[in-house]
């Protein structure tokens, strides 16, 4: 079984501008750093690329090489090896500019105590998502994007 934790914030910025950003892994994921390391391995030939993604889940850093689609308004990662777990990012019209929403799903190993895991994961990994929602927003609201 797995969990998902699904935040959003609304970005007072064109749905184009933010869409932009929020779809470059390698701008956006810089600006969410707080969720944990990230590190680019390549481009493929159909234009996705790799990175190894370690994301801080409490005192442990899940993740590992994830296959990474970007695809304005869309970007989405999913893993090819490591610890199971994919994002999705997607950018939507919102009547004062977009709306970002980040959904991260994590599934662990074991029976019980994997289940609990999960759940205290799907908390931690909650907060981890608003803050860097809120670090994308206050970069494309106050900041220049890139």
């Amino acid at each position: 079984m797995a969990t998902t934790a699904t935040e959003s914030v609304v970005v007072r910025r064109p749905l184009d501008v933010v869409a932009k950003v929020a779809t470059d892994p390698g701008v956006l994921l810089p600006l969410v750093a707080g969720l944990g390391r990230f590190r680019f391995i390549g481009r493929l030939d159909d234009g996705t690329e790799e990175w190894d993604m370690f994301l801080d889940i409490g005192a442990i850093h899940v993740g590992g090489r994830v296959h990474v689609v970007s695809a304005a308004p869309t970007l989405t990662w999913q893993s090819v090896r490591g610890t199971r777990h994919s994002m999705l990012v997607e950018v939507t019209e919102h009547p004062d500019g977009a709306t970002v929403t980040m959904a991260m799903t994590v599934e662990l190993g074991g029976l019980v105590l994997g289940r609990l895991a999960e759940r205290i994961a799907r908390g931690i990994a909650g907060r981890h998502l608003v803050a860097g929602l809120e670090q994308l927003r206050h970069h494309l609201e106050f900041g220049s994007p890139r």
